[in-house]
């Protein structure tokens, strides 16, 4: 069995499965590729969420792992479990797969098309984990979002875990640039047409996924003035628990790719 695993070290989920893989025996069983180093190959073969988990050339989990359900897998290898998930389950799923990236959190709240991801079987199939389950579950989801007002309603409905993904990023970000600094600094620095810029690009690769938008359009401005007057409300409480996060993972020693 192959396994190749596609990480980042900024990212905390990857740092927990590094270390799982080495309490387990598994490290040194197993092919790392580091998307801060090695981006194109991870484009190559479509990831676009860390961890991406790849088993026998086949994307099985990205971003959210279940990892009692990865063990189980790296022991007796792949299967499929005849469980029928209800339908509160299954959207569920596809929020924590999807606001597990910020590029696929902004992408969707901006343009609220969920053809996107049923478009992309096997990207859905892994952000939902629902690669081991019989397909029966994969299809019934495909068709609730292929659903338009369902779909709307999805992301209506969980607006504020929307805003409070993409202002958790955005924080990440200015910290990477800047170091922690407090809100007043975000107030001078960044405006409305710079957050919407950021929104708008961040949510593609390059031109892929790129659907340009203006602030001429009341409801790509709407989205933008609550995701920016959110950012500003948030955002000192944000920094602080960004600064810990990325101190605590500059600091593991466990992390396999450190130089």
């Amino acid at each position: 069995m192959e396994i190749e695993v596609f990480v980042h070290p900024t990212c905390s989920t990857c740092h927990s499965l590094i270390r799982l893989l080495k309490q387990w025996g598994f490290i040194n069983k197993v092919k790392i590729y580091d998307t801060s180093i090695d981006p194109h190959t991870a484009l190559e073969r479509g990831v676009r969420s860390v961890p991406s988990i790849f088993i026998d050339g086949d994307l099985v989990f990205a971003g959210v792992v279940d990892f009692k359900k990865l063990r189980e897998i790296l022991n007796t290898g792949l299967f499929t479990e005849r469980v029928t998930l209800g339908d509160e389950e299954l959207i569920e799923r596809f929020l924590r797969g999807v606001l597990d990236s910020v590029a696929t959190a902004l992408w969707l709240y901006i343009n609220v098309n969920c053809r996107a991801f049923t478009n992309d079987v096997r990207f859905l199939k892994a952000i939902t984990n629902l690669s081991t389950y019989d397909d029966g579950n994969l299809s019934r989801l495909i068709n609730i979002l292929n659903d338009n007002a369902r779909c709307r309603s999805i992301v209506e409905d969980n607006k504020e875990r929307f805003l409070r993904v993409i202002a958790i990023n955005f924080t990440r970000e200015v910290y990477w640039l800047n170091g922690k600094v407090n809100g007043a600094d975000i107030i001078s620095n960044y405006n409305l047409q710079s957050v919407a810029h950021w929104a708008m690009v961040r949510g593609s690769v390059s031109r892929v996924g790129l659907v340009p938008h203006s602030l001429n359009d009341d409801e790509f401005r709407g989205k933008i003035e609550e995701l920016w007057s959110y950012i500003r409300v948030h955002f000192d409480e944000l920094m602080s628990r960004i600064t810990s996060e990325q101190e605590e993972l500059r600091g593991d020693s466990d992390w396999v790719l450190r130089n």
